[in-house]
């Protein structure tokens, strides 16, 4: 979102943002109207902030609204990035179920307020035009709320070249790799994620366990508790090839120390980490499922696996790259096949979208 408002902003339009966080220090140029969002219970947070929201805006006071997700207010250009619908759909062929993991999905209360607010907004087509961020995300859409295909538009996801790019790797390369402890024969896996099961964190342990590599580190940024993401390397007998990172905001120092990105997801929306991996010439191993897959040129930028829980397919997949020579190709092509996503071209599609649809 914050992207969006400042390139929009530095184009001449006048921009007000109504949000809950915001840093000033990044927001130059931008009018901040704070909205207050009550902190517990945790599953009514998203609905305090759509009713806050609503309450204190006044869609006539401006020419267009853009909003990011169903907990923002109704009748604006609606930018969607996931249908929470289709995530529980997906979730549900891969859990047991009677597992702890599915009951505790079945009863979280979050959920329910989801999907209503997703009926709200869709179902009752209360928006002025919706921006998809994939074909699978449209799909979907259409499928769990019967959107219309002629309000969809697809505008993939962004990332920023200037911070995302070889030459930005290449030149912080030896800092990041001695900031790591890293010696010059590892070769070096990153794993980025906010979350480990959906995101396959067991699947690369148990890859490594198959690979036999040790020279192989795997580096987990994110904001997984990093002693849970030890224990889980230790269990499985490869924790002195795991590099637990924790979370940061400089994610493109992981990108300098790595060489390959390994993301056996088991659901993606539209997966912004790829992107940016791409951007940095890192090749890609991934899922062959929707919003992963939508970027990967199999043999040119990096491989695809068919599920997402086989440490099999996994191993597979990640053994030839381990080679230099077939993994310096894939990087030399992977920035190439990332332009069309940059920030720069892609939020000029969504400028023009905005601008058509004006009051």
């Amino acid at each position: 979102m914050l992207e969006c408002a400042l390139f929009l902003a530095s184009r001449g339009h006048e921009i007000d943002v109504f949000a809950h966080d915001y840093d000033p220090d990044e927001a130059s140029g931008l009018r901040f109207h704070y909205v207050p969002m009550r902190q517990q219970p945790f599953f009514l947070r998203d609905q305090s902030f759509f009713r806050e929201c609503t309450r204190r805006l006044d869609p006539g006071a401006y020419d267009v609204m853009g909003t990011f997700g169903s907990v923002c207010p109704v009748g604006g250009v609606h930018f969607v990035q996931s249908v929470h619908s289709a995530w529980l759909e997906r979730s549900r062929t891969l859990r047991a179920p009677l597992s702890a993991a599915r009951i505790g999905q079945r009863l979280n209360p979050l959920h329910r307020v989801l999907l209503d607010l997703e009926e709200y907004h869709f179902r009752q087509h209360r928006y002025r035009k919706v921006i998809a961020t994939t074909p699978q995300i449209r799909d979907d859409l259409k499928r769990f709320y019967g959107v219309p295909e002629e309000d969809i538009v697809i505008i993939p996801n962004g990332f920023s070249p200037s911070e995302f790019s070889p030459e930005r790797r290449e030149a912080r390369r030896s800092e990041a790799r001695a900031h790591l402890g890293l010696r010059p024969e590892n070769v070096v896996l990153l794993f980025a994620a906010n979350e480990l099961e959906r995101k396959g964190y067991g699947t690369i342990l148990s890859a490594l366990r198959r690979l036999r590599r040790p020279e192989v580190r795997l580096l987990v940024v994110g904001k997984p508790d990093v002693s849970l993401v030890r224990r889980q390397a230790a269990q499985a007998g490869v924790g002195d090839q795991v590099i637990a990172c924790g979370p940061t905001r400089d994610v493109a120092l992981y990108h300098a120390a790595s060489d390959l990105f390994v993301l056996p997801t088991q659901y993606e929306a539209y997966c912004l980490a790829i992107l940016e991996a791409l951007g940095s010439g890192l090749p890609v191993v991934t899922t062959r499922v929707p919003g992963a897959q939508d970027a990967i040129q199999v043999g040119v930028n990096g491989a695809l696996i068919d599920d997402p829980r086989s440490g099999d397919q996994l191993a597979a997949a990640l053994e030839p790259l381990l080679e230099e020579g077939p993994r310096a190709a894939l990087s030399a092509a992977a920035p190439g096949t990332a332009r069309q996503y940059q920030w720069p071209v892609v939020l000029k599609r969504y400028e023009q979208l905005l601008l058509d649809c004006r009051n």
